[in-house]
């Protein structure tokens, strides 16, 4: 899969998602089931504003709505989206909203942001500048949790590992946490209270 701007070209999600309403088996997928209930218990369980970068279908943003005040999920597929509004239905507290990442970060303050399986998706550079927006959007005190797959693919430049080794080098954010499987490796961190390390 070649990148365009730095990145899997839209094209490419859009037609998996035309294909199925959840063509990575999310609500399914023993192994995502179990990363989903890993990546909850890094968060708070009440979030007063939330961000999920790349939603996708909306499976985990559906778990992760009831903890919220306010959720925003966003994802660059238009077909995803639509997946995902029927997945979540109409909840007050959570807004579906096309974005091309990391250029259209929403600027927060958020007091949680999750990334799950979204930035090897990006060459290195997008994923410090992506790193660099989500600093910026996070609340003094928030938590952001990283999660993805450790499995590589040629048609990416990095694995999960790689992004993590990125995230864990370039951050001023304080880490707080760490899970490693033989399938996924999870960070968390959190921002200080006056924004300082």
């Amino acid at each position: 899969m070649s990148t365009v701007g730095g990145r899997a070209p839209v094209e490419h999600f859009e037609r998996l998602a035309r294909a199925s309403s959840d063509p990575w088996e999310y609500a399914t997928s023993s192994y995502e089931q179990a990363k989903y209930q890993r990546t909850l218990a890094h968060l708070p369980e009440r979030i007063e504003s939330a961000l999920e970068l790349g939603c996708s279908v909306g499976v985990f943003t559906a778990m992760l709505a009831p903890r919220c005040e306010r959720l925003l999920a966003v994802d660059f597929s238009p077909t995803a989206l639509a997946h995902a509004r029927e997945r979540v239905g109409p909840r007050a507290e959570v807004e579906l909203r096309r974005a091309v990442l990391p250029e259209e970060t929403p600027r927060g303050p958020f007091s949680a942001i999750v990334c799950s399986e979204i930035l090897y998706y990006w060459e290195p550079d997008l994923v410090r500048e992506g790193l660099r927006r989500i600093e910026s959007a996070l609340a003094p005190g928030g938590v952001l949790v990283a999660v993805h797959w450790r499995g590589g693919d040629p048609r990416r430049e990095l694995d999960g590992d790689a992004v993590h080794a990125i995230l864990r080098e370039e951050t001023w954010l304080l880490h707080r946490g760490r899970e490693s499987s033989e399938d996924f490796l999870l960070d968390s961190w959190v921002r200080g209270e006056m924004g300082d390390v």
